[in-house]
């Protein structure tokens, strides 16, 4: 490597700030629900009855999800009792993003 380049490199080195120590902390935008599917719907939209959610309003509440980016890619399918776990934007209620599908049961505590 010749001069210039060596000079130039370092240069650049110094310009280059750390982002990482320049983030502030940003209110999500979204938050995490888990839910049953109750019905499927057209266009790969589900019926999906909410039952953990950090945000306590939404616990029993219906949405219409529709399946994440990957999960079309990849056509996971989605039936009627099996559990997702997605996530809803705080400007829209009603509608989810589905992000993971389960077909096992929720564990019963007795």
């Amino acid at each position: 490597m010749g001069k210039v380049q060596a000079h130039k490199r370092a240069e650049k080195a110094k310009r280059q700030t750390n982002f990482d120590q320049n983030r502030k902390e940003v209110p999500a935008d979204s938050f995490e629900i888990e839910g049953v599917v109750n019905e499927c719907l057209p266009n790969t939209m589900f019926r999906v009855t909410v039952d953990t959610c950090v945000v306590a309003p939404m616990l029993g509440k219906v949405v219409i999800a529709t399946l994440a980016g990957k999960m079309r890619l990849y056509r996971i399918r989605v039936m009627p009792g099996d559990r997702v776990r997605g996530y809803v934007s705080k400007y829209d209620l009603t509608k989810a993003k589905i992000t993971y599908r389960s077909t096992k049961p929720q564990a019963q505590s007795n």
